[in-house]
């Protein structure tokens, strides 16, 4: 059955004059009967490429004054609007307000409603208590945050990390580490105990974390972290920091279990052979790839190295098969087109075949090393994000890879591209799309550096397809690409059309930030070499909100109970929407990726034409991987289920 919630009585009242149905029925999700709201459909046309489908809203928001490139998303407040931290990337440095002129690195910006209607941003930065210190001072340097319960109190709290430099800048390095902030529900947060994830002011440890994911990997009910980072100051330039699983204990407290849980690397010759080494990643993301109910670890490995990929277990454990699921990388390890090895072999004809090509380029280039350059673990991509999500609606969990690809290195550097999941119960693994056949093929002219750095799956039309989000930045010609997904599976590149064509985009957050049922997309704009020649003012932050299409569509949140259930904030629960004879799946994923890209704690399906849900079913990330299922849902209302409570509930729905 489905029970609507007593704060939403009210509003429904006011709604029966959109209802196109008889009176509702009660759905048969539990013992008691509840009442259902009034069915509304939207009968809108579906979104064509011959009209917009983003306008940038950045004045009307009140962003315009807002500098950053770092992203996290989350309703810090319980009042049903994703709030939002921005973070401008920069290492070493504290904001300081007071400062002439003021130094600002991280804001809290609060959603709020707007004086004569619409919705703008409100910087409670002070008085949220966010960048607090333990020393009391003011301004602490954050690169990195991510949303989760972590204390299972009902309410989002933050994880941060740093990237601390160790370059010229290390001698300003304030000793700022990561840190877990405790929420009271409206926003204001309280520094939580040192644990692992939160050492001591300065604890001597130059972490330069480069990613952070939300899992639940002992199924407890409570959150824990993975955190990667890059490259290992000490461990010479192949080594990358060991990744890291914090287990959290449910108070805000995290112990370091990486070895325990078997996800430590080596750094020897023969464990870079077997793909077992240690890699500089850019970026980590938590996905059940082979669908057992456990969430897996993705890093994004930076120089050209396999990706890793950390296959959950039952026993609890992981095994890393980047390589072996087609995940680390390519196949094409062909570096006889790099114009480095060929300027190489113009030096040294007698360490080369007979008729190797001369270089197109002005020798030297990037310099090449025999025994080194052309080993296959040095032979995949740049990797800076991985996004998760079912793109061919078969209940699988597809891969999507923004890589950094230069002309120079020929065809061994991969490129961004589609991994579909073709997993099975004996083997994880994944096939390579071919782009050109998909059409997910970034609008850069030929010739120029490929600078992917951002993607996330979407469906911004409400189709039932998720379609792509690419950002490519810092490089020249590099804009946001816009792929929509056709009814036949392959993506059209609509940016320009859609109204979202944004140069050098670095750091996204996504959330239907205006509570409209569709889901908006905020931008950070990179200054990064010729860059700044197009974003003059500096990291412009620019919010396109959503305006593609009037169809259906639902979201969902979920609550689990936490110690002894799922946790919380549901991450690692899998929703499955069956609707107008098609069945939808998501993850509650949360941040993810290139230094922890924005998304709300909340799955959004589109629904097309069917203002109707037939079924919906979540499996929670429990010990037992239960089941809940719930049919006759309305769409059209943003939903809330909690575990165990038998019944769905109707929040409160934004006209």
């Amino acid at each position: 059955m489905t029970r609507i919630s007593s704060r939403s009585l009210g509003l429904l009242l006011s709604l029966t004059a959109l209802s196109c149905s008889s009176p509702p029925t009660p759905s048969d999700g539990g013992a008691d009967a509840g009442v259902a709201p009034p069915m509304v459909c939207r009968t809108g046309e579906a979104w064509t490429a011959d009209r917009p489908a983003f306008r940038r809203a950045t004045a009307d928001w009140d962003l315009s004054a807002v500098r950053g490139t770092r992203f996290a998303t989350a309703d810090i407040d319980n009042d049903g609007f994703a709030d939002l931290v921005v973070q401008s990337g920069t290492t070493n440095v504290r904001t300081n307000p007071d400062a002439t002129p003021p130094v600002i690195h991280t804001r809290v910006l609060m959603n709020r409603p707007k004086m004569g209607g619409g919705r703008q941003f409100v910087d409670t930065t002070r008085a949220s208590n966010f960048l607090a210190t333990r020393n009391g001072e003011y301004g602490r340097n954050t690169t990195i945050t991510g949303f989760a319960d972590v204390d299972n109190d009902g309410d989002v709290d933050a994880v941060t990390q740093v990237f601390v430099a160790t370059d010229a800048r290390a001698a300003m390095d304030p000793g700022d580490r990561g840190t877990v902030l405790l929420n009271d529900g409206m926003g204001r947060f309280a520094l939580a105990g040192e644990s692992a994830i939160s050492p001591p002011h300065d604890d001597g440890f130059a972490s330069q974390s480069s990613g952070l994911a939300f899992v639940d990997q002992n199924r407890d009910g409570n959150i824990d972290a993975f955190v990667s980072y890059y490259y290992d100051p000490s461990g010479g330039a192949e080594i990358g920091q060991q990744p890291t699983l914090f287990r959290g204990s449910g108070d805000g407290l995290f112990a370091d279990v990486t070895d325990s849980v078997g996800l430590t690397l080596g750094d020897t010759m023969a464990s870079f052979s077997m793909a077992q080494h240690r890699r500089p990643l850019y970026g980590a993301t938590a996905c059940d790839v082979n669908g057992d109910g456990m969430l897996d670890l993705i890093g994004m490995a930076y120089g050209r190295q396999w990706n890793e990929l950390f296959v959950s277990q039952p026993d609890g454990h992981f095994v890393e098969q980047g390589r072996a699921s087609g995940v680390g990388g390519d196949a094409n390890q062909d570096f006889m087109g790099d114009q480095s090895y060929l300027c190489f072999c113009q030096a040294n004809p007698a360490r080369c075949p007979a008729g190797t090509a001369v270089p197109m380029y002005q020798c030297p280039i990037r310099g090449w090393r025999e025994g080194y350059n052309d080993q296959p673990w040095r032979l995949n991509g740049n990797t800076f994000t991985i996004a998760c999500g079912d793109v061919d609606n078969d209940g699988d969990m597809d891969l999507y890879t923004a890589e950094i690809a230069h002309p120079d290195t020929g065809p061994a550097s991969d490129r961004s591209q589609l991994l579909r999941n073709d997993s099975t119960a004996a083997m994880t693994q994944f096939t390579r799309v071919d782009r050109a056949t998909s059409g997910l093929v970034p609008g850069s002219s030929p010739g120029r550096d490929e600078g992917g750095i951002s993607a996330v799956m979407f469906d911004f039309d409400r189709d039932g397809r998720l379609d792509i989000w690419y950002g490519a930045s810092d490089y020249p010609g590099n804009f946001g690409w816009l792929f929509h997904q056709k009814t036949d599976g392959t993506f059209e590149q609509v940016s320009r059309a859609a109204g979202i064509y944004h140069a050098c985009p670095v750091g996204i957050a996504l959330a239907d930030f205006d509570g409209d049922g569709d889901q908006d997309l905020i931008v950070g704009s990179s200054t990064a070499r010729d860059c700044a020649q197009t974003w003059r003012m500096g990291n412009e932050v620019h919010l396109y909100e959503n305006i593609a299409a009037d169809v259906n569509s639902t979201s969902i949140r979920l609550v689990g109970r936490g110690a002894g259930g799922a946790n919380r904030s549901g991450i690692g629960a899998r929703i499955r929407v069956t609707a107008g004879g098609i069945t939808q799946t998501r993850e509650i994923q949360g941040s993810f990726g290139h230094f922890g890209l924005g998304q709300e704690l909340v799955a959004h399906v589109g629904l097309g034409s069917a203002c109707a849900i037939d079924r919906i079913e979540v499996r929670w990330p429990d010990a037992t991987s239960s089941v809940e299922t719930f049919a006759n849902v309305r769409a059209n209302y943003p939903l809330e289920i909690r575990q165990g409570e038998g019944y769905v509930r109707y929040l409160p729905r934004t006209p």
